[in-house]
């Protein structure tokens, strides 16, 4: 049972430090960041499972809404290092997020991760994964000013986001078949517009998501703050994931769920192989 915080004055504050271990909040937790409180939780799994850490509540500035539907969602890491307190005091029962700390890994554990670890993993190879290039070589949707390691950039991402590697190559190749493009494609803004094709309600969205929703990073923080909102049930179908290709992968439960892909497109991907 969860205890009602107005029973709580502050009389007994108690102060933590902690690592982010998951930044991919379940359904009814959005805002949350799972922690691993220094002095208070070990290190080791064995100890304590993840399964078992709390979801902290994060503070936000006073410039966003406050309420649901309207602002922006925490944007912590995973392995972001957080300065918090309890709100129920000597209980520590129920964490707040005031705020992160700087640190410094060199390298961290991703970067370990060579590109040669990350494209060979499931049989698979960088040249499966093309776009166009930074120097404006024509690509399917003509001459466009794309940097060449935006797939590397999305993987990372993703990673980071607490995905695992095959889900987050599905998201990525799928942007990667769309060009990772973030300007418009045709006359007008309302034909689709953005790294996922957007088009109405969702690219209304993603303006009123930032005044900077034209850059790539931005629409990819649209993305999963999509994942974690409008597009729940998507989601939650992507971390049910385990393969990359197949009727069940990642590759086609993005494309089907997330990128509302139609029938026809579906079946003309298929059929070319793309998802066998």
């Amino acid at each position: 049972m969860r205890p009602i915080l107005s029973e709580y004055y502050g009389d007994s504050t108690r102060w933590f430090i902690a690592t982010v271990v998951n930044s991919t909040p379940p359904a009814g937790y959005e805002g949350r960041v799972k922690i691993r409180i220094h002095g208070l939780h070990s290190e080791s799994t064995l100890d304590i499972p993840e399964d078992h850490l709390p979801w902290a509540q994060c503070v936000l500035p006073t410039t966003e809404g406050g309420v649901s539907g309207i602002g922006k969602m925490p944007r912590v890491l995973p392995s972001a290092l957080v300065f918090g307190m309890f709100m129920d005091g000597t209980n520590s029962q129920t964490p707040i997020v005031l705020g992160s700390l700087p640190k410094t890994e060199s390298p961290s554990e991703i970067q370990k991760l060579t590109m040669a670890q990350k494209f060979n993993n499931n049989t698979l190879s960088a040249s499966n994964l093309s776009i166009v290039d930074s120097k404006g070589v024509p690509g399917k949707f003509g001459l466009q000013d794309v940097d060449s390691n935006r797939v590397e950039y999305t993987l990372q991402y993703f990673l980071n986001l607490g995905y695992t590697y095959v889900q987050s190559l599905g998201i990525a190749e799928n942007l990667s078949q769309k060009g990772m493009i973030s300007g418009t494609r045709g006359e007008s803004l309302f034909s689709s517009f953005g790294i996922a094709e957007w088009n109405g309600e969702r690219l209304k969205n993603l303006k009123a998501f930032s005044n900077r929703y034209e850059l790539f990073t931005t629409q990819l923080d649209f993305i999963a703050f999509e994942l974690n909102g409008t597009q729940r049930s998507a989601n939650i179908r992507l971390l049910q994931t385990e393969k990359f290709k197949g009727e069940k992968g990642s590759l086609k439960v993005f494309a089907k769920y997330y990128l509302k892909m139609d029938i026809a497109n579906l079946t003309k991907l298929e059929s070319q192989g793309d998802y066998e």
